[in-house]
């Protein structure tokens, strides 16, 4: 029952930013995003915090698979997960990132250089 209150907290979230995010702009599943190896393009993904690893890392899933997060170098952060004193605050929130890079030195596990168009919490937890 969590995962198709997820999945329909999901879809109502991917619906409210297609219409924000710019045209042409498609969406992709991790699995989509991982076999094409980081190359869809102007792109966008709806993933969900699984668990925060640190202060820049991140393990983040949709319903296709899972993948790290890293949020930038320490001195240029993208995001920064300490920025709330509870380092459990950012599980189960809902990122739109786009445009991130596949990191070939992690292989097919981590995010990079990715925009965070919008964040919420879930409320289903």
């Amino acid at each position: 029952m969590k995962r198709i209150i997820a999945l329909l907290v999901t879809v109502v979230l991917l619906a409210a930013c297609a219409s924000t995010l710019a045209d042409g702009r498609k969406f992709v599943t991790i699995k989509e995003w991982l076999d094409a190896k980081g190359e869809c393009g102007d792109c966008a993904l709806v993933v969900q915090v699984r668990e925060v690893l640190g202060p820049v890392l991140a393990v983040v899933e949709d319903e296709t698979g899972s993948v790290n997060l890293f949020t930038g170098a320490e001195e240029d952060l993208l995001f920064n997960f300490a920025d709330h004193n509870d380092a459990e605050y950012y599980r189960h929130w809902i990122f739109v990132i786009s445009n991130p890079e596949y990191n070939v030195f992690e292989g097919t596990v981590e995010l990079k250089n990715w925009t965070l168009e919008r964040f919420m919490p879930c409320i289903t937890n």
